[in-house]
């Protein structure tokens, strides 16, 4: 009897918890735009062009810029 009840309510929270979950993922896909994308990936020609040029490097003056590498 006492282990039943144990395994309810860790049935209960894991249903609650899944339920969260996938409130959150709803939420996320719905609010995602084309420039929240380009914010968040980077283009991968800019990413090349930045270590082409070695600012990945600290003491490269343009450390950590992505300025110029690009036209738009």
């Amino acid at each position: 009897m006492f282990l039943s009840a144990i395994v309810n309510q860790f049935n209960q929270i894991q249903n609650q918890t899944l339920k969260i979950i996938n409130s959150f993922l709803t939420i996320d896909s719905l609010s995602v735009t084309p420039a929240v994308v380009r914010q968040t990936f980077p283009n991968l020609l800019i990413e090349r062009l930045y270590y082409a040029e070695g600012r990945q490097h600290p003491f490269h003056p343009l450390h950590g810029s992505y300025a110029d590498l690009c036209r738009t």
